[in-house]
Formats: structure tokens, C-alpha cells, sequence
């Protein structure tokens, strides 16, 4: 009996080594992006009993909400340019 042995890509070897696929690590930067906007937005909408100190409460928000939209830009792979941004 003659048997073939099954190629296995480079990213099937990846998969039995690690417990996430390769693509994961050439796209963290999305992979993380969307972990943070739903906890962004779960803090946001919590209810907060002080802010970084300089902002007030309506400062700390609007912060908060930057940071939503710049992950949230990154989590759906939209590139803004500086122009884009003065809009």
C-alpha cells in the first residue's frame, strides 16, 4: 500500500501550534478594534463618578466618543486621511 503523505500549508502548521488562526496576527490591529468599541461603548454609557482631571464630565464623554469612532474606523478598515479628518 503506498501512502501519500497530506501537505500542510503553513497555516494549517500555525493552527496546531496556536489556539488563533495567522491571519489574526497580520490583522491585530482589527482583531482589537473590535473588542474595544463594545467596551468603549459599555464604559461610555456606564455611569461615571469622575474624569481625568482638566476634563469635565461632558469633556470626558466627547473624548470618550473619539475614541469610539477612531476604533470603530479601524475595526470596518476606513483609512482617513489628514484632510478627510478637517472635515
Amino acid at each position: 500500500m503506498n501512502k501519500r503523505k497530506k501537505k500542510i500549508t503553513e497555516e494549517q502548521e500555525w493552527g496546531y501550534k496556536h489556539d488563533f488562526p495567522l491571519s489574526d496576527v497580520w490583522e491585530i490591529d482589527h482583531i482589537l478594534a473590535k473588542l474595544i468599541v463594545p467596551r468603549l461603548r459599555a464604559f461610555k454609557d456606564a455611569d461615571k463618578f469622575s474624569s481625568p482631571d482638566g476634563l469635565d464630565m461632558r469633556g470626558w464623554n466627547q473624548t470618550a466618543r473619539k475614541m469610539i469612532d477612531a476604533f470603530a474606523l479601524m475595526q470596518d478598515n476606513i483609512v482617513l486621511t489628514d484632510k478627510d479628518e478637517k472635515k
